[in-house]
C-alpha cells in the first residue's frame, strides 16, 4: 500500500509530465513536443511514459509505424480524480511562497 502514490509521482520528470497533461487535458502530444514544453531530455519523456500509459492515466494513439501521440486518458476513473484533485489543489498551490534555491 505504501507504494500507491509513487506509481504515480514516482520521480519529479514523470510529476511534471502528469501536471502538462492535467494542465492540457484535450489536447493530444508527441514526445518531442512532451520534452520541449516541459523542458525534459526526450529520453527522458520516453522512459516516464510507458508506466503512465500502462496505469491508464495517459492513452497512447499511434499514427503509422512512427508516429505516437498521447492524451490524457479522460474516461479512466483513476485519471479523473486525480484531475478533481489537481483542480482543488492548484489554487491553494500557487497561493505559496516559492522555495529558494
Amino acid at each position: 500500500m505504501r507504494n500507491l502514490l509513487e506509481k504515480v509521482f514516482a520521480s519529479r520528470a514523470q510529476t511534471r509530465v502528469v501536471q502538462h497533461f492535467l494542465e492540457r487535458p484535450k489536447e493530444f502530444f508527441n514526445l518531442s513536443r512532451i520534452a520541449k514544453e516541459t523542458g525534459l531530455a526526450h529520453s527522458t519523456i520516453h522512459r516516464v511514459m510507458q508506466p503512465l500509459v500502462d496505469m491508464g492515466l495517459v492513452k497512447e494513439i499511434k499514427v503509422g509505424q512512427q508516429i505516437r501521440l498521447f492524451i490524457l486518458e479522460t474516461e479512466e476513473t483513476k485519471s479523473k480524480i486525480l484531475a478533481d484533485f489537481y483542480d482543488q489543489i492548484k489554487p491553494l498551490l500557487e497561493e505559496m511562497p516559492t522555495e529558494r534555491a
